[in-house]
């Protein structure tokens, strides 16, 4: 049986080795290990222009966008408030492009981070540019300075029942990741959002009118597995 080819994002990043820089696409791992036990087939996609991303999604059976440096609000319309890490808007063009084709082919996306923020603003959504800016402190409040400190950060998450994500982890309550300081805002026209962290923050969105677009806030592939793994299962079984 074939195994269905599915597409996860990489991040291009200049890394210095051995006293030169070198220009690269990488991904974590854990993206690649949970595909393969989900029964899929992962494969890196690079950065295209975005009249290639009907081509690019042609040879996929589903999407993965992971990851990464906040959205440049250029690419969602918004002014730039000042609080935007390392934006790209290469990479935002790339993913939107990406996401709107497979939308288009009918071919399951799941949104990860800052794949899910690049779910909602590909359809027309807004994001929280910085979430203590929009008095939002209850449970995402300052992130840490060290990485494996952003990394230990949980909170519970609340399900909506009738919703792909429920269909995936089940309704009770979940604790779940929290690497980010924005967040979906305003929710897409023709999405809807399946899950909120405590303090109301936005932490999944899907489609209404694709049942094979789902998006989450949190890193899945980074929790202890198999914690998650049904999310990468549900997009390998929808892929396939």
């Amino acid at each position: 049986m074939t195994k269905p080819v599915i597409g996860i994002t990489a991040w291009r990043q200049t890394i210095h080795i051995l006293e030169t820089d070198m220009d690269l696409y990488i991904l974590d791992v854990p993206y690649i290990d949970r595909v393969r036990k989900a029964g899929g087939l992962p494969v890196l996609v690079p950065h295209v222009m975005p009249e290639d991303a009907d081509d690019m999604i042609s040879r996929l059976d589903g999407l993965i966008v992971s990851g990464g440096d906040d959205i440049d609000p250029a690419s969602y319309g918004a002014e730039d408030e000042g609080v935007t890490l390392q934006p790209n808007p290469e990479a935002d063009r790339c993913e939107m492009s990406l996401v709107q084709a497979a939308a288009k082919a009918r071919k399951p996306v799941l949104g990860i981070c800052r794949g899910s923020q690049i779910v909602n603003i590909a359809f027309g959504g807004s994001l929280h540019q910085h979430m203590l800016a929009d008095e939002v402190k209850d449970v995402h409040g300052k992130r840490p300075e060290i990485l494996s400190e952003i990394l230990a950060v949980r909170h519970e998450v609340e399900i909506a029942p009738d919703s792909i994500l429920a269909d995936a982890l089940g309704t009770s309550p979940r604790r779940i990741n929290s690497t980010h300081h924005q967040a979906v805002k305003d929710v897409a026209e023709g999405f809807k959002a399946v899950a909120w962290a405590p303090d109301g923050i936005v932490e999944a969105i899907q489609s209404n009118i694709h049942n094979n677009i789902l998006a989450v806030q949190w890193h899945p592939e980074k929790l202890p597995a198999p914690d998650n793994q049904e999310l990468f299962e549900w997009i390998v079984k929808v892929a396939g």
